[in-house]
């Protein structure tokens, strides 16, 4: 039957298949943050170009993009509950890639801002599907490297994003292109566009190839979200406890990510070719090794009987970033600020898989979609929204100076690490005690 096998009440595709889609799935998830981070390291030539300042950069990277894909990522999750989740991946690929292009064209601020939040709005369908179709054709102790291969594709994209728009923006900046109508693309704008086509060649390969997942069968009649925040509340402090708690440390991944390579640029007077060989080697090559090991120890503990595997992981790679990226931040040197950005980084990109992970054991398979999106609401506000809003307006308006950055983004961390840390110690117990009484709830079904 297609390679599907029955196992426990669960249908599953054949393993080789499944990674299959895996693949699929972090090519578009790597050419999402591709196009959702190459602003980043071209902040200062589109400050100059559009002049804006600090604060207004913080708009374009941060709330610009997550607002409307925190909030349509409610109506995705619930198509991504009940419907056919590699049409609606289809559907966002191929929106938020012709929003990117667009991005090259943007005339001012506010028309730039107008892009971007359609790129979000995009990229908004791509994760409660994935999350979700990745959960169906694995069982609990694969779970945690799968969605981890699938988190690669934040690291390989944001790295190949920085090399690749690196070189180009060095290399535009010397040359241009007038199309008809007297409009010249070059520098960054070229960089918007070329990076946003990239998604047809992968959105006919998805079309071609890639198969709906069967659904376990606790999924066949999706509830109403009423029975999922019902549940939330029975719950409410593990709850408060993993998108707290989450939320506050992402603002610190986020903020080294979005606002990193225009610290280094300003700090370190590096070029951007410079900084997008840098960046790309720390965040394809280190952080994609280190979300496949939190990945792998996570499948490990769970295998000797770990329930909150996840989010253990999480809390050990808290403690291990935190002195990292402060000194990163704040040293001189810039061979030692690069070195402990690359392992700070390391140790941050291991938190990306198991954030999905944990919200895929925390309830039954058929509110994986839906939570998924009410969680990436959360996070996303607060990683991609508020964080770099709050690192550009320190920057600009109290500390100031070509280290002002730095120094911002060192506060910023610095708290939300501590924050994180602290949510996740007092909530650790109501954790596993949902993450028990789910599993406890799936093996009622089986019988």
């Amino acid at each position: 039957m297609d390679g599907v096998v029955e196992q426990a009440g669960v249908q599953r595709g054949g393993t080789g298949y499944a990674y299959y889609v895996v693949l699929i799935l972090t090519l578009a998830y790597m050419l999402s943050f591709m196009d959702r981070v190459l602003v980043s390291l071209m902040i200062d030539p589109i400050r100059a170009d559009l002049h804006l300042g600090d604060t207004q950069i913080g708009l374009l990277v941060g709330f610009g993009f997550v607002l409307l894909y925190s909030i349509m990522g409610i109506p995705f999750g619930t198509w991504a509950d009940s419907g056919n989740r590699r049409n609606l991946i289809l559907f966002g690929l191929v929106g938020w890639s012709l929003a990117t292009a667009l991005c090259g064209f943007a005339g001012g601020f506010m028309t730039l801002l107008a892009a971007r939040a359609f790129v979000g709005i995009g990229e908004a369908a791509l994760s409660p599907a994935a999350y979700s179709t990745i959960a169906d054709r694995f069982d609990k102790s694969r779970l945690g490297f799968a969605i981890s291969l699938y988190a690669m594709g934040v690291s390989l994209g944001g790295g190949v994003a920085m090399m690749f728009g690196g070189y180009l923006v060095g290399w535009a900046q010397n040359a241009a292109f007038t199309l008809p109508g007297g409009f010249v693309l070059g520098g960054w704008r070229m960089a918007f566009v070329a990076v946003g086509l990239l998604g047809v060649p992968l959105a006919l390969l998805m079309l071609a190839t890639m198969r709906e997942a069967p659904r376990q069968r606790a999924a066949d009649g999706a509830p109403q979200i009423s029975a999922l925040f019902a549940l939330m509340g029975r719950r409410k402090a593990a709850f408060l406890g993993v998108f707290g708690g989450y939320s506050a440390m992402v603002i610190a991944a986020y903020g080294a990510l979005l606002w990193g390579p225009a610290h280094f640029a300003r700090a370190h007077g590096m070029s951007p070719a410079a900084i997008g060989l840098q960046f790309g080697l720390i965040t394809g090559v280190l952080g994609s090794g280190g979300l496949l090991a939190a990945g792998l120890i996570s499948d490990r503990l769970a295998r000797r009987g770990v329930a909150d595997a996840p989010v253990r992981v999480v809390m050990a790679s808290i403690v291990i970033q935190w002195p990292l990226l402060a000194a990163a931040f704040l040293v001189h040197d810039r061979t030692f600020a690069l070195a402990f950005m690359a392992l700070g980084m390391t140790a941050t990109s291991m938190i990306g898989g198991l954030q999905a992970a944990t919200l895929q054991i925390l309830v039954p398979a058929n509110m994986r979609g839906r939570l998924t999106a009410i969680y990436l609401l959360f996070v996303n506000l607060a990683g991609m929204g508020l964080g770099p809003l709050l690192i550009g307006a320190l920057s600009e308006h109290l500390y100031g100076g070509a280290t002002g950055l730095g120094k911002a983004l060192a506060t910023t961390s610095g708290v939300a690490l501590a924050l994180a840390l602290l949510i996740l110690t007092c909530t650790r117990r109501a954790i596993l005690a949902a993450i028990r009484a789910n599993e406890g709830c799936r093996a009622g079904e089986g019988r």
